[in-house]
């Protein structure tokens, strides 16, 4: 007696149509469809699911627009999603970057022997320089953080790791 394998909706391999963006105002991010008007994610890439989603929630939305103006309206909201998504991004790789100069300026503190509270030295001078050269990048080194606890965590992080890629390099002998 053999049982019936139940049916998954990851194995249907169902992919976004195009249609849906001007029909019913939904994008695909990622593996899942986004409403542009409310933002609400749908899971499964079904025309049903997003066309029950657009009807019981936004069906007067676009009632009274052509085809080409919702096309064109779909459009700038999609345009408005990506934006939205941009700045989270773009935010996020402004941190990293403060990170890893904190990083970096820790290690070069380290290297040549230097009293930690440095950092901070360090740091005023950059904000110094920075506000002469590019004012509008002096935020940005303002974020950078190289107080004494900092650079010793910073110091601690690295010297692990190199302690660990010692060990996996003294391993393979």
């Amino acid at each position: 007696m053999s049982v019936a394998k139940k049916r998954k909706v990851d194995s249907e391999c169902r992919v976004f149509k195009e249609e849906w963006t001007a029909k019913y105002f939904f994008t695909s991010i990622g593996q899942k469809a986004v409403c542009l008007i409310c933002q609400e994610s749908i899971a499964v890439f079904k025309d049903y699911n997003i066309s029950r989603h657009f009807s019981s929630k936004h069906s007067n939305y676009a009632a009274n627009l052509s085809s080409a103006e919702k096309a064109n309206k779909a459009l700038k909201l999609a345009t408005n999603l990506k934006a939205q998504q941009n700045t989270f991004t773009k935010q996020c790789s402004i941190q990293e970057s403060v990170t890893k100069a904190s990083y970096v300026l820790a290690h070069k503190i380290a290297k040549h022997s230097k009293p930690f509270s440095d950092g901070e030295f360090v740091k005023d001078c950059m904000v110094e320089t920075a506000d002469i050269l590019c004012p509008g990048s002096k935020s940005q080194f303002e974020k950078i953080s190289l107080s004494r606890r900092t650079i010793t965590r910073r110091i601690e992080v690295i010297s692990e790791e190199l302690l660990s890629e010692l060990k996996k390099k003294a391993d393979s002998f």
